[in-house]
Formats: structure tokens, C-alpha cells, sequence
């Protein structure tokens, strides 16, 4: 067993009210990519349609969900109370982005892709005491049929780290294309080679089950990452993770925002356990 890494040297400014808010605003942030997935479910549709439209969007916000949670916690660490800054109106929106040097030649969007750089950098800010990814656990899909991710294999990063890797490459991969606007031209240049972005939708995009495959990965992450955070300092967990529902095979009824929504193909999404 790996022994916890010390708090690291910087005098950390997270506390437990600030990973609430992060939390909060995380939690809210994760909704964007499963309302895309939502809205794109409410209707069955073949062929040219412009749905379609949705499938790279969806990983542009999961993506996008995963680099600012990241961004977040670093900011609530680093940032004294009079830069802090003040809730919005609905709550959110009080985090900006830290200024952060290069280190290594590695610049901040590229740590949240890249476990290795990550972890020493939340570190040393005291976000945690130890490897974040060394509690990742996680349902992946590799492949896809339609709008349902298949193929799923139950990874853990402790034994499997390149698989994460690869999975996290892939939605980088995907982030920055649909970023830019070069996601056509991506596309075009993956199908001389061996890169896995295939589809049967008659136009160009990402499959709708090969984004939501990758979106179930990132939200996989993020709430094991909550967690690791969360007992790395003592706080509860529970009560900060992203709502249990949205990994289910099926959302319970009960739930307000998306009662019966089967956002990935049948399968039931990793939680850690508190």
C-alpha cells in the first residue's frame, strides 16, 4: 500500500466552505452535459438530423466540466479571502481562473488530462494528500452501438493507468477539436490512421454513444475525485459528490430533472463508497 503523501508546502486557503461552493458549482456544470444528452434522447430519430449537432457538444461541456472543476479546487486553495471573490446571483459564478506559471513546460490545460503532472501540482497546494487517481475506479465504454455505449470494462487507475490515460486522451482529443472548430478536419485525418472516432450517423460528428461513453468517464471522475479530496481533509463526502441518480441504469422517477432517463445504454455508472 502507497503511503499518503504529505500536505504539501503551500499554505493551502482551501476549507470546507470552499469545497462546498466548488462542489455546488461542479454539480451544476455536470447538469450542461446530461441536459445535451437528454434533450438528444426525447425523440427517436435515423438519418441525417441535426441532433447530431449535440454529440460533440456533449463532450465539449463533460470536458469542460472536468477542467474547471480541477480549476476550481486549485483557485479555492490558492486564492486569500479578499480575492475570493462573491456569489453571483444564482449562487455560482464567484471562481476565476488562477494565474498559474508554467512548470515544466506544462501549462494548466494540460494538467487535467495528464494524471502524472495533475497530482503533484494539487499537492503542493494542499488541495490533497495524496495521488488523486489512485482512487479512480471507473465503467468504461470502449465501443458503441447508436446512442448506447458498449463494450464497458470496470477499470481501476491503481492497475490500469494507461487505460485512463487513453480515455482521457481521447476526450482531450475531442474537447480541443469541437473547441476550435476542427473537429471536421480531425475527423477527416482519424480515418486515414487508427484512431478509434468512427460513426454510422450520416454526417460528421461524434457517435452519440461514443459521447456519452466519454461523458460517463468524466463524470465518473469527477465525483471520485470529490471524494478523494473530501477524505484527504476529513470532511463528508456524501454530502458534497454529485446526486447518486445520474449513475444508474435508469433514473428513478423521483428524481426532478430527469425522471427515467437511461443516459448509459443500460449500464449502472462506479460510485465510490464513503
Amino acid at each position: 500500500m502507497r503511503m499518503a503523501l504529505p500536505v504539501a508546502s503551500l499554505r493551502s486557503m482551501l476549507t470546507e466552505e470552499r469545497f462546498a461552493d466548488v462542489c455546488t458549482e461542479t454539480t451544476w456544470h455536470a447538469k450542461k452535459f446530461l441536459d445535451l444528452i437528454s434533450i438528444h434522447s426525447e425523440q427517436e430519430v435515423r438519418g441525417r438530423q441535426p441532433r447530431a449537432t449535440l454529440n460533440p457538444l456533449t463532450v465539449l461541456m463533460a470536458a469542460a466540466a472536468w477542467e474547471r472543476f480541477l480549476n476550481d479546487l486549485a483557485g479555492a486553495a490558492s486564492y486569500p479571502d479578499e480575492k475570493w471573490g462573491e456569489r453571483g446571483a444564482s449562487g455560482l459564478g464567484r471562481f476565476q481562473i488562477p494565474k498559474i506559471k508554467r512548470v515544466d513546460g506544462k501549462g494548466w490545460l494540460s494538467r487535467p488530462w495528464e494524471p502524472e503532472h495533475l497530482s503533484p501540482y494539487l499537492r503542493q497546494r494542499g488541495v490533497l494528500d495524496r495521488d488523486l487517481p489512485d482512487e479512480w475506479a471507473a465503467w468504461l465504454s470502449f465501443t458503441w452501438v447508436g446512442a448506447a455505449p458498449k463494450g464497458w470494462a470496470f477499470a481501476e487507475y491503481a492497475q490500469d493507468a494507461d487505460t485512463f490515460r487513453d480515455v482521457l486522451k481521447e476526450a482531450q482529443k475531442v474537447r480541443n477539436g469541437v473547441a476550435h472548430l476542427a473537429f471536421p478536419q480531425d475527423l477527416a485525418a482519424a480515418q486515414e490512421s487508427s484512431y478509434s472516432w468512427s460513426n454510422n450517423a450520416k454526417t460528421i460528428t461524434v457517435q452519440s454513444g461514443h459521447a456519452r461513453g466519454l461523458s460517463a468517464a468524466l463524470l465518473q471522475l469527477i465525483d471520485a475525485s470529490i471524494v478523494t479530496v473530501a477524505r484527504s481533509h476529513r470532511w463528508p463526502a456524501e454530502s458534497y459528490r454529485l446526486p447518486a441518480a445520474w449513475f444508474r441504469a435508469k433514473v428513478p422517477d423521483s428524481d426532478s430533472r430527469y425522471p427515467g432517463a437511461e443516459f448509459w445504454g443500460g449500464r449502472s455508472l462506479h460510485r465510490l463508497s464513503c
